[in-house]
């Protein structure tokens, strides 16, 4: 079998895999193996449930608010969020992951709302170029909306202080 698997490699779609991330992430309290950085410690979740309507969730990160618990200082200079990330820096955390990673790796760049349309194509090729098997961006627009809304403060009554 391991002369077979030097030979041959492996091939299976579970082997390594990178996941959960993101929105699959909120089912275990956004805990995730996965490389995906958190959106923010606290945000608002838009979900759609028909053609024309939405439910909205004010969602804080567990990590966030079990530090917030255990520790009155201000966050680390380590704490960072998917928006403090620049495209090319998400591309690069999925390229050091990728070389150990059979399959395309769950990963979501989110881009501002007021990023450059004719850049897109960029991230795209850079991601290409730096041999990843997979690459996804979120960019809102005005008609799709937003997914995600960043929220700058959150309510004590909510146990988070300081977002």
């Amino acid at each position: 079998m391991q002369t077979q698997l030097k030979k041959y490699g492996v091939r299976n779609s579970h082997h390594n895999t990178i996941a959960p991330a993101g929105t699959i992430s909120l089912l275990a309290n956004n805990v995730s193996n996965g490389i995906e950085p958190i959106f923010q410690a606290s945000y608002t979740r838009h979900v759609r449930i028909g053609a024309h309507e939405q439910e909205i969730y004010h969602v804080h990160d567990y990590a966030y608010d079990l530090w917030r618990q255990q520790n009155k200082e201000a966050m680390p200079s380590a704490w960072i969020d998917a928006n403090t990330l620049t495209p090319d820096e998400h591309l690069q955390m999925q390229a050091a992951m990728q070389v150990y990673v059979d399959n395309a790796i769950s990963k979501t760049i989110n881009l501002p709302i007021d990023f450059p349309y004719e850049q897109v194509a960029d991230v795209y090729t850079k991601a290409h170029a730096l041999g990843l098997k997979g690459c996804t961006i979120y960019r809102p627009n005005e008609v799709r909306g937003k997914v995600l809304e960043a929220t700058n403060t959150c309510d004590d009554e909510d146990g988070c202080t300081g977002c």
